[in-house]
């Protein structure tokens, strides 16, 4: 339960990216280095957003926390990574 807000946070954060690239297209019709501007801000919250989903699944997934959600199987953000050390 501790990592649904977290999870609808970066999700709030990714939609506000969205919004932002939307609005950069619709002001491409009136001035085009605001839209480029807004496009590059745009841009650089989305991938924030981003980030901030895979850091809660990394973060749930190491300390173990409640089941695997749907989305995160999807995108794979949790996968199991094998470590072989080398013998003597």
């Amino acid at each position: 339960m501790q990592f649904e807000m977290g999870y609808l946070l970066a999700l709030v954060v990714v939609g506000l990216g969205v919004l932002g690239v939307i609005l950069a297209l619709v002001i491409g019709e009136i001035s085009r280095w605001k839209s480029i501007l807004t496009l590059v801000l745009s841009l650089i919250i989305l991938g924030l957003g981003v980030y901030y989903y895979w850091e809660i699944g990394l973060i749930q997934s190491k300390n173990g926390g409640g089941k695997l959600n749907k989305l995160n199987s999807l995108i794979r953000v949790y996968r199991s990574v094998e470590i072989k050390t080398p013998e003597k």
